[in-house]
């Protein structure tokens, strides 16, 4: 059975067998494809914060959310500290 449909009244729209978002709520791409700091190791994380300085704030975001890793979020947000000033 191939086709659009709703799984149940006022619950999520399936299509082709797979759930997707009502009301063209997809998600965005940047989301999909956002780093996922919890997924590196910690000299992995920041390598990626160093080639990519302006997604900081982002991955801090992640990291604090998931592992909340002391020595990335202290080291990271102690620099934007001192940026700020």
């Amino acid at each position: 059975m191939s086709g659009t449909y709703w799984s149940q009244p006022n619950q999520q729209v399936v299509r082709d067998g797979d759930p997707v978002c009502a009301g063209g709520m997809e998600p965005e791409a940047d989301d999909a494809d956002a780093f996922d700091p919890g997924a590196h190791t910690v000299p992995e994380v920041e390598a990626y914060l160093d080639e990519h300085p302006d997604e900081r704030d982002a991955v801090l975001e992640a990291e604090r959310a998931g592992k909340s890793r002391t020595t990335l979020v202290n080291r990271y947000s102690s620099e934007g500290d001192a940026e700020d000033d």
